[in-house]
């Protein structure tokens, strides 16, 4: 990732560009996804921001965020559920807030691939803490209950 700064009257502006996407992770993915980092926090922004792509069934491990997440989904459809079984399917243009420390999943349909942007607040040093792969039972009876 280049960051190039462009200087200013308190702070430089910066312009992330050449952002390169990775296959995520399989110990918190399951199925075929691409992240791509868009920008870290820094001394002004206490936020990171990535772009994911789940293709058809894939999907996040149970995870939470210390500060918060939201969700902008960019194509197709993207579903959410927490651990408290509600669960949430979003198309492109809308958007998906989750507050801190609610366990929650986001992932594919079951035949329809789907992108988000994922806007990420920091507590203290981290922004999110992983748990255990949400399993094909639990995936397949949220998507049910969404449709």
């Amino acid at each position: 990732m280049l960051v190039c700064f462009a200087q200013g009257a308190d702070l430089a502006q910066e312009l992330t560009k050449e952002a390169k996407e990775i296959k995520g992770d399989s110990r918190i993915f399951s199925g075929d996804v691409r992240v791509t980092m868009l920008f870290d926090k820094n001394a002004w922004r206490n936020f990171s921001g990535a772009r994911v792509h789940f293709s058809p069934k894939a999907r996040t491990a149970w995870h939470t965020h210390p500060a918060g997440q939201t969700l902008i989904i960019t194509q197709g459809v993207i579903y959410t559920g927490t651990k408290n079984g509600i669960v949430h399917k979003a198309e492109a243009g809308e958007s998906i807030a989750c507050p801190p420390n609610v366990a929650h999943w986001h992932g594919a349909g079951l035949e329809s691939s789907g992108t988000h942007i994922a806007l990420t607040q920091y507590g203290k040093d981290s922004n999110v803490a992983w748990g255990d792969k949400l399993s094909d039972t639990e995936y397949l009876q949220a998507i049910k209950k969404a449709q």
